[in-house]
């Protein structure tokens, strides 16, 4: 199960003159992988991962730029939130099971995945460097993992109705990219940015070395 995504495709490095003008955050969710930090500043995520500084960027180039690249957009803070953007590349992992191993050195951290053209939607919620709970689907492979009590965030979004198994139930319906839009907001950030943004700012292009 390990690496799943970074099947589905690779990236390569590139030169890059990142864009400094502030910006509003842009949107995002769709086709990519990415982390929620809570508690932590941009600085203290990029240490505690041990990430290399490409350069300040702001919103728009940032995500651009990672879409295509084997880099990630480390956010400015947002509320309690630092987010790291686009995981998928063939030199990190992009699965829950990674996620986990970078979790142990955070106290909150949340993992979400959603790329449509496989069918892979996921998510996890880690406290305390602990798994407390993750939900694992493609739709080649059906759930790959479903492990701890489902939360109260996605009862509230009817989440129960998944697979909760290997084997089909007729009542079960699959996940879809936007449940993962939904959870990432209900326990974190709203990646579509939908209720705007009052303030301009900057992040960092990031490379895992």
């Amino acid at each position: 199960m390990g690496n799943f995504i970074n099947k589905i495709f690779g990236k390569k490095k590139a030169v890059v003159v990142p864009d400094t003008q502030p910006d509003y955050p842009q949107p995002f969710g769709y086709k990519t992988v990415w982390y929620a930090i809570k508690g932590e500043t941009p600085q203290t995520v990029i240490e505690k991962l041990r990430l290399e500084i490409v350069g300040e960027s702001n919103w728009e180039f940032g995500l651009n730029h990672v879409y295509k690249s084997d880099d990630v957009f480390v956010s400015p803070q947002i509320g309690d939130f630092v987010l790291v953007i686009d995981l998928l590349g063939k030199f990190h992992n992009a699965d829950v099971e990674s996620a986990k191993k970078h979790s142990e050195i955070f106290d909150e951290f949340y993992y979400f995945g959603s790329h449509r053209v496989s069918d892979y939607y996921a998510w996890a919620k880690f406290a305390r460097r602990e798994l407390i709970r993750a939900y694992e689907y493609s739709g080649d492979d059906g759930m790959m993992l479903n492990t701890g009590a489902i939360t109260a965030e996605e009862l509230a979004l009817k989440f129960d109705e998944f697979p909760t198994t290997d084997e089909w139930n007729e009542n079960d319906r699959p996940p879809e990219e936007d449940d993962v839009i939904d959870i990432a907001k209900a326990w974190s950030i709203d990646p579509t940015f939908s209720a705007g943004s009052t303030e301009k700012s900057v992040g960092h292009i990031c490379r895992f070395v």
